[in-house]
């Protein structure tokens, strides 16, 4: 695909599952936060064409990293990411703009769908 990407997440092993799928999916340069302010940092200095975020994080949670990436950016494509599936989350995400939403465990195939749909919607 040749995007480049940021992969938000407090979990190592979580991190590590998504950089997997990424890197199977060709994404090219991936970089890693552990929490949504140093995700927010790391955006701000390597602007990645797609981040992932997990929802439920100390401190900023996924929706609040979101919106504080949408200030910077209102382009970038985000995936929110979560183990809950709650249409309350879907329903917060979708008031961002190009911000997907999908559940854990982690699918290549509905991330490829998901970057697919946000490619389409950003053009």
């Amino acid at each position: 695909m040749g995007l480049s990407a940021l992969v938000i997440d407090d979990s190592k092993f979580m991190r590590e599952s998504i950089r997997e799928t990424l890197a199977y999916l060709k994404i090219g340069s991936i970089i890693e936060a552990k929490n949504g302010i140093e995700g927010v940092r790391a955006f701000m200095k390597h602007k990645p064409a797609l981040v992932t975020i997990d929802y439920e994080m100390p401190g900023l949670n996924g929706i609040e990293t979101a919106m504080k990436i949408r200030e910077i950016d209102k382009n970038v494509m985000m995936i929110i990411v979560t183990s809950i599936k709650s249409n309350m989350i879907a329903v917060k995400s979708g008031k961002i703009p190009n911000l997907g939403y999908i559940t854990k465990p982690i699918d290549p195939i509905m991330v490829k769908e998901t970057i697919a749909k946000l490619q389409k919607a950003g053009n």
